[in-house]
């Protein structure tokens, strides 16, 4: 007599069937992977959270000592007798916003995070939609880029994202005023990403007032002076608060999309799908990238004069009367007019540029960090590596990890 087995299954992330179908399971056991009728299906779906539970009993032509089911769906047949295959999957309809200030390495790396999502196990799917202000062909200067829809098609989307745009900020805000407003109008239910830029155009609608809020750090400065009622964290990769997911420089663009396929998915979808980029599904903060000692474009030279002279014998200490005595002034002019010219005080850009060079010898020696750190002027080891977190973000050891070069020495 023939082996059949009756079996229960208690499987995450199907999809609920809505009507009565001829229903088919994917399942694999020691034997290999193969597509088995779910016969005089006894089907019950309950909802818990995110995933579905599914349990149902069906007879297995032969026996099978561990079986997971990797996938099911409906199949509907035609009056040829041949069967399509209706995948229960759930669709997240994504709207990308395409202008003619749009980065294309943005708008490439968006797009196939979520090409690649459709690939990854799972009862998802991503449907992109290109949107520009009036649905036209967006006339970029490396070639025209067609789009599907309009900025009145966002509300029905599930997701919308604002890549990065080689336009400064205020500039793409003035020109691309449809978009500004579709963002606003759009229902809470949907969720925003913005990449590097992007984030002026949805800082514009005013959706990111009073909340938290990052941008490449080189921007940052000039997003919060704009909009001075957001709380701008240049120093954050990825900050996510009430649906809305803002990330830093371009590339982090990638980690907002990941955060975004968790949001409407699941972590394990996310997780493989970073796998399948080789990349990390949560990495560090921006502040690893930013220079931590300011920059000299300034109209005082005497000072920038004296911020060389402390870059370059930074393993030295100076006193404040040594420094104003560098520029013939008092201690109180030296510190009025450097804070003035830099944003920082004389003692603070010191460790700053100690901490910059110190980057830059983790980056590219083997020397151990406490030789590092004498390098730069601390003795005190404990001390060099708490001012580098409170700078960095990450201790010495784990930037060396993260940043040292292929032939570091």
């Amino acid at each position: 007599m023939e082996d059949r087995r009756h079996a229960h299954f208690a499987v995450g992330n199907v999809a609920v069937v809505e009507r009565p179908a001829d229903l088919f399971a994917v399942v694999r056991h020691r034997e290999g992977v193969e597509r088995q009728a779910i016969c005089r299906a006894c089907f019950h779906v309950v909802a818990m959270g995110v995933a579905m539970q599914a349990c149902w009993a069906f007879w297995l032509g032969a026996a099978a000592s561990t079986i997971v089911v990797m996938d099911i769906f409906e199949v509907d047949m035609d009056k040829s007798g041949a069967d399509h295959e209706v995948r229960n999957r759930r669709i997240h309809k994504v709207g990308v916003l395409v202008c003619e200030e749009v980065s294309l390495a943005s708008l490439g790396l968006l797009m196939d995070v979520f090409r690649m999502a459709n690939h990854v196990p799972g009862p998802h799917r991503f449907e992109l939609t290109r949107v520009s202000e009036d649905g036209e062909t967006v006339r970029h200067p490396d070639g025209d880029l067609r789009v599907d829809a309009g900025v009145e098609a966002l509300p029905g989307m599930d997701l919308v994202v604002a890549p990065s745009m080689w336009t400064l900020g205020p500039q793409a805000v003035k020109h691309h005023p449809r978009m500004v407003a579709a963002l606003r109008d759009l229902p809470d239910s949907v969720l925003v990403v913005t990449m590097c830029s992007g984030a002026y155009l949805l800082a514009a609608s005013g959706r990111l007032d009073g909340r938290r809020a990052t941008t490449h750090w080189l921007l940052a400065e000039g997003l919060q002076a704009r909009y001075p009622d957001i709380q701008v964290r240049p120093s954050e990769n990825l900050i996510e608060q009430d649906g809305l997911i803002c990330s830093g420089g371009s590339l982090a663009g990638v980690d907002a999309c990941l955060h975004a396929v968790q949001f409407l998915t699941n972590r394990d979808t996310a997780r493989s799908l970073a796998q399948w980029l080789v990349t990390d599904l949560h990495r560090g903060p921006q502040s690893r990238f930013m220079p931590v000692a300011g920059g000299r474009r300034h109209a005082d030279k005497e000072v920038a004069r004296l911020q060389g002279q402390l870059a370059s014998r930074c393993h030295e200490s100076f006193s404040l009367e040594e420094m104003a005595a560098t520029i013939h002034v008092s201690v109180r002019t030296l510190q009025r007019r450097f804070l003035a010219a830099t944003g920082t005080t004389p003692v603070q850009y010191v460790q700053a540029v100690r901490i910059e060079r110190s980057k830059a010898l983790l980056e590219s020696e083997r020397l151990p960090v406490p030789e590092i750190a004498a390098l730069v002027g601390y003795q005190d080891r404990v001390a060099f590596g708490r001012l580098f977190k409170k700078l960095v973000g990450m201790t010495p050891a784990a930037y060396r990890q993260q940043h040292r070069l292929p032939h570091a020495s």
